[in-house]
């Protein structure tokens, strides 16, 4: 799966305002890239555990999340959970004009690609 992910984010990013994703595989390996220097490869990987373990926590109050999205002062961070365990983040600049559609539609491919 490594290599599916990863040729689709070759294939796709980066776009406009997207400064780094992060994947992890369902054997809890990761794999990742930063467009800028706001984050390190380790830092986005780090992000996405933990961000990743609060989606994870919230099965224990019968909530199964999907997709989430966090908002920072100078980023906003958007997290797809694929059954499996894999899940996708995101790393964009929060500006007001940065569209979320392209990044629906990179998520949409990960969650269809299989496992």
């Amino acid at each position: 799966m490594k290599q599916s992910i990863e040729s689709l984010m070759q294939k796709r990013l980066p776009l406009p305002g997207v400064a780094a994703w992060s994947a992890r595989l369902p054997d809890r390996s990761m794999t990742g890239q930063c467009y800028t220097d706001w984050f390190t490869p380790k830092q986005a990987q780090n992000i996405l555990g933990r961000l990743a373990l609060a989606a994870e926590s919230l099965a224990g109050h019968r909530l199964e999340p999907e997709r989430l999205a966090w908002t920072f002062e100078h980023a906003r961070i958007f997290l797809a959970l694929r059954p499996d365990g894999a899940c996708l983040a995101l790393c964009v600049e929060n500006r007001l004009e940065a569209s979320t559609a392209a990044l629906e539609s990179v998520f949409q491919e990960f969650l269809a690609l299989p496992p």
